[in-house]
């Protein structure tokens, strides 16, 4: 298939980016790189999706990593997987068979799936500082993007998306749910929550959305980027840490750290180069020169992976929050990174010892009970109302293409992506009529 073609398909399918960050997929292949690295590592503790589409996929998998592989150009292939997923691992072989593909098998550590991490794993090269993989002639697609992908190469868009439910909840496993299908309907295909209060991490523990307000909860629907559904009990550590307040983490800040600098010799950011010192963020956080130029602008090189929140501080601090709310303020006041943009060697020599396993992690974060939890299948579901949000992606929200009233099939487009804009198209994911249209379309089933 020719490049302009398969990016055509990807681009009316409305496929984006699954592993989290949902930049919009023809826009990323469009590029012309060296290397193409399928990302099927899934470091998040308690995740299990990637391993269930490369065991359940994996031809799909492969065959959407050649394509990209052609589109843009590259010369090698590479499918990285955690050397623990033993059963995906000879699934895939098999699917790879005679191709041209290697099989990058990477230690259980935390955070591997990083798509900057992973690219020094398989290339040797950093990213530079604010960069991207294309930097160094790297482009990184998850593999459950891939297999959307190939879908769309086929005529099919994205209308569901497959993703983890586990924790407190009677039945954990993998499920498949239309866009716009309550969250709540996920949590009851688990066979609900097992404790009478819980709060639910939409996406993985260390990166995922804290939601602590049962009316909150019953609005979360599932996007294109949904990772994952946890259920913890109310009071768990990754709770209180997640609700503290900007001024309890200033005033805990300048009371308590020591400036021991481990939240910066464990930074992975730091590991492959960067000039990252989160210690020198809370600092100057604490002191509130967060926004003048110098050491708070680091901030804006944190990746939010958490290492140095949930394992790395002795003091039981909060950093990488700290990280976000100072990016938050230096981007509402349109002020920017002014440090250096090279890599840094000598900071790379520590990567190895300084590495995190993932078992360690979990225990410290107190998810550890849930890490060997069963793995049910949990099937499709079958919504009979859905909430299709317009902006499940990184660009402008897509623009609605139907009326109230309107009758949809599965796969019809609803959301056009704005002219000249960087978008996704959205489509509908029930058989239904248009109920509403807002920030979602709201579809009934008939």
């Amino acid at each position: 298939m020719d490049k302009g073609t398969f990016l055509a398909a990807v681009e009316a399918a409305g496929v984006v980016g699954e592993g989290g960050a949902g930049f919009p997929a023809h826009a990323k292949y469009a590029a012309t790189a060296e290397t193409v690295i399928a990302n099927g590592c899934e470091c998040e503790p308690l995740l299990h999706t990637d391993r269930h589409l490369m065991i359940h996929h994996a031809d799909a998998v492969v065959a959407g990593l050649d394509l990209l592989g052609e589109a843009v150009g590259a010369n090698r292939r590479v499918l990285a997987v955690k050397r623990k997923q033993v059963e995906a691992i000879a699934i895939l072989r098999a699917a790879i068979g005679a191709r041209a593909i290697e099989l990058a098998l990477l230690d259980d550590c935390y955070p591997a799936g990083d798509e900057q991490i992973l690219t020094r794993e398989v290339t040797g090269r950093s990213v530079p500082p604010q960069g991207i993989p294309l930097a160094v002639g790297v482009v990184v697609a998850n593999v459950g993007t891939l297999v959307s992908a190939v879908a769309a190469t086929e005529g099919r868009p994205v209308v569901a998306k497959t993703f983890t439910v586990t924790g407190d909840v009677a039945r954990p496993g993998v499920v498949t749910a239309p866009l716009g299908t309550p969250l709540a309907d996920c949590l009851a295909a688990a066979g609900g929550a097992t404790l009478d209060d819980p709060i639910f991490v939409v996406g993985g523990p260390m990166m995922g959305r804290v939601v602590d307000d049962p009316a909150k909860f019953a609005a979360e629907v599932v996007t294109k980027t949904t990772g994952g559904l946890i259920a913890l009990p109310r009071g768990h550590h990754l709770h209180l840490n997640a609700t503290l307040g900007v001024d309890h983490m200033r005033a805990r800040a300048e009371a308590a750290c020591i400036q021991c600098r481990l939240c910066s010799d464990l930074c992975p950011r730091q590991l492959i180069g960067h000039p990252f010192e989160t210690h020198r963020v809370m600092r100057a956080f604490a002191s509130g020169r967060e926004l003048e130029p110098g050491d708070g602008r680091q901030a804006l090189l944190c990746c939010d992976c958490g290492v140095c929140e949930h394992f790395a501080c002795p003091m039981g601090l909060a950093p990488r929050r700290i990280n976000q709310a100072v990016k938050r303020a230096l981007r509402a006041g349109d002020l920017k990174y002014e440090g250096s943009r090279e890599i840094e060697d000598a900071r790379t020599e520590w990567r190895e010892p300084r590495r995190v396993p993932v078992r360690r992690l979990a225990d410290r974060i107190g998810i550890g009970a849930y890490m060997d939890l069963p793995e049910h299948d949990l099937g499709r579901l079958a919504p009979t109302r859905v909430a299709v949000p317009l902006s499940q992606h990184i660009g402008r929200p897509a623009e609605p293409l139907v009326a109230v009233g309107d009758r949809v099939r599965v796969g019809d487009p609803i959301g056009a992506i704005p002219k000249g804009a960087l978008g996704a198209r959205i489509h509908a994911s029930i058989d239904g009529r248009v109920e509403s249209v807002g920030a979602a379309i709201v579809l009934a089933a008939v």
